[in-house]
């Protein structure tokens, strides 16, 4: 008896030291839930498939188009930072917990994880073109938040989807993306947005801050407290100032699995042409409903091949425990043998009937013992239990003052450790902020200065080639006045040439017409002389034909002739 005392007493201080040590933190207290939750709630939404990398991943049966954290969903202002709100029944899951990746053939994946969080996304914000856009992208796995914070990850360009700030609140914010083609360019120029938010020793990636969002968008930006909820079915309501979430603590099982799960491999090698992965405008990841339709009307066929579905039998739950005792067998009949007669059939029967009676006394007595045993394990428990809680308040009176003492002790070490954490945090991401600004503004002040060298450059060439430009239009202009000039002088010169050839024509032709009318004046004097000598040579001589005529008195009056 004192050494089962003792090893109550040990059993029950252990207890009381783990009770003593701090909690671990979860998501949603009063909530726990296994890896099979996650397979049995979205089996009916899309395909299990057994990844030869990653294990049991997820292949939803969605519309066209479909890309996680951009499909049917918005953002909203948490505590905990930006939280996408999916309109999609399985969206509490596989946006909150796990990862994404996008397959060549399968084309998204969601593998399944064990931490809740707003959104496993990485942020980025820049400009384009004049334009400020925000940008985010399903974390892959294997990347750690301090990878991310960092800017050491490298998600692959078509992953991401942009938009303008001004729209990152609205509700209706698939109608404002930037298109695939347009996002590559953006993310080339954009930084990463380090913010995060620690909570119980946790750090979550929290994206814009409200402040930033309230300047870009010119609107208040409200701030929701999250209420936790035990079920799906109120998921994402929002109500004033909360939203309800499903955020349960999710327990590693080993032993679960999916209902159905589809070989991944034998699938693509049995349909080679039927890929959900395709790529829509400028190489973005797109999806095939018709081909992830097709998927998960082969895994849950009725009679399915096995070479490309393997069957898991349903785990038990609560509810559908089998009892642990096996129920009686059947009783085998023999066939008459011919030539057995009425008494042997009887006495057959009789000892059947005594069998069979002895049968059911056997498991009556033995449901009896059972009965007996769980009421003395019973008996014997509460017994225990009751000097378990004797003995353990005995031992919590004498080790209450110390074990509050080490957990003030603990939580103070604690809380100290979690001021230096976020101390130190804060100071490193102060001195990152600080080193990005210094950058930033060396880069604009590098921008600038190249700028001015660039427009001084371009301002002095400007100014010689106007320089040439003037120099050749006066040399032009000179070249034209003195070509005028010459033209001018030359034209002069000539028409001196002519004025004086003219003249001296002029001249020689009027020498010539004095001459002329010399020569006719003399030809005319000489003609007039000649005619004067004619004619008095004929006066002459009708003077000397002529008789001489009688002297007449001086007295007498001449007659007329």
């Amino acid at each position: 008896m004192k050494m089962l005392n003792k090893i109550w007493g040990i059993s029950l201080l252990s207890f009381l030291l783990i009770l003593a040590a701090p909690n671990k933190s979860r998501a949603q207290e009063g909530s726990e839930i296994s890896d099979q939750e996650f397979y049995d709630n979205l089996q009916p939404y899309g395909t299990w498939v057994s990844d030869p990398d990653y294990g049991n991943v997820w292949v939803p049966d969605v519309e066209d188009g479909f890309r996680p954290y951009a499909t049917r969903g918005h953002w909203v202002e948490t505590d905990y930072g930006n939280t996408w709100v999916s309109n999609y029944p399985w969206g509490w899951a596989t946006f909150h917990y796990g990862r994404w990746r996008f397959d060549n053939y399968y084309g998204w994946e969601w593998i399944p994880g064990h931490h809740w969080a707003p959104a496993w996304v990485s942020w980025r914000h820049g400009r384009h073109n004049g334009r400020a856009y925000y940008g985010w992208a399903p974390l892959t796995p294997g990347i750690s938040i301090t990878l991310v914070i960092g800017g050491g990850s490298r998600i692959p360009d078509n992953y991401w989807v942009c938009v303008p700030q001004a729209y990152i609140n609205r509700p209706n914010i698939d109608n404002y993306y930037v298109p695939p083609s347009t996002t590559v360019n953006i993310i080339q120029n954009t930084t990463i947005i380090n913010n995060t938010y620690v909570y119980n020793n946790q750090t979550y990636i929290s994206g814009p801050r409200p402040q930033e969002i309230r300047q870009v968008t010119h609107q208040n930006v409200p701030v929701y407290n999250i209420t936790n909820i035990n079920n799906t079915t109120a998921v994402n309501n929002i109500h004033n100032n909360t939203i309800n979430i499903y955020r349960p603590a999710v327990q590693a099982a080993p032993n679960a699995h999916p209902a159905r799960v589809v070989d991944a491999v034998a699938y693509k090698k049995q349909n080679p042409n039927q890929a959900i992965a395709t790529h829509g405008s400028g190489g973005s990841p797109a999806y095939s409903h018709t081909n992830a339709s097709r998927l998960a009307t082969v895994a849950k066929t009725p009679t399915p091949d096995n070479k490309i579905v393997r069957v898991n039998p349903v785990s038990n739950k609560p509810g559908n425990i089998q009892p642990n005792n096996s129920p009686a067998q059947p009783a085998v009949t023999k066939r008459a043998q011919p030539g057995n007669n009425t008494s042997q059939q009887l006495q057959k029967q009789q000892q059947a009937s005594q069998q069979a009676q002895q049968l059911k006394q056997q498991q009556a007595s033995q449901q009896a013992q059972q009965l007996k045993q769980q009421q003395a394990s019973q008996q014997v428990q509460q017994l225990k239990q009751q000097q378990a809680s004797q003995q353990a308040q005995q031992l919590k009176q004498q080790a209450s003052q110390q074990a509050q003492q080490q957990a003030l002790q603990q939580k103070q070490q604690q809380a100290s450790q979690q001021l230096k954490q976020q101390q130190a945090f804060q100071q490193a991401q102060q001195l990152k902020q600080q080193q990005a600004a210094e950058q930033v503004t060396q880069l604009k002040q590098q921008q600038a200065s190249q700028q001015a060298q660039q427009l001084k450059q371009q301002q002095a060439a400007q100014q010689a080639m106007q320089l040439k430009q003037q120099q050749a239009s006066q040399q032009a202009q000179q070249l034209k006045q003195q070509q005028a000039q010459q033209q001018a002088q030359q034209l002069k010169q000539q028409q001196s040439a002519q004025q004086a050839q003219q003249l001296k024509q002029q001249q020689a032709a009027q020498q010539q017409a004095v001459q002329k009318a010399a020569q006719q004046q003399q030809q005319v004097a000489q003609q007039q002389a000649k005619q004067r000598q004619q004619q008095a040579a004929q006066k002459a001589a009708q003077l000397r034909q002529q008789p001489k005529p009688k002297p007449v008195p001086k007295d007498q009056p001449k007659q007329d002739q």
